[in-house]
């Protein structure tokens, strides 16, 4: 999954908020990897989508990851100011960074 994958994404990602506003699972279950720069354009996609308001108490699941959460992929987060961890083995757990 590239950049561009996320952009491919953004109205699923809508539409799913707009069922659930909070929160919201995406499965990676037969995908092969998923870049750094994937994870920094769906944080992007999420900025754009929640807002500053709705921020508050957001909550992303990425299931069945291809890969572990590494460094690089927290620190893209970071950058978002939101918190990722490993939550279980097999999800990670994105949500807002707490100051």
């Amino acid at each position: 999954m590239t950049r561009d994958s996320a952009r491919l994404i953004q109205r699923a990602l809508a539409a799913a908020f707009a069922r659930q506003p909070g929160e919201v699972a995406l499965d990676f279950s037969g995908v092969e990897a998923v870049t750094p720069s994937f994870v920094d354009e769906v944080l992007t996609v999420l900025d754009e989508i929640l807002g500053a308001a709705e921020r508050k108490n957001f909550r992303v699941l990425f299931l069945n990851p291809p890969t572990r959460l590494s460094a690089k992929f927290a620190a893209v987060g970071r950058g978002h100011r939101v918190r990722m961890k490993e939550s279980e083995p097999g999800s990670w757990t994105i949500t807002e960074e707490v100051a």
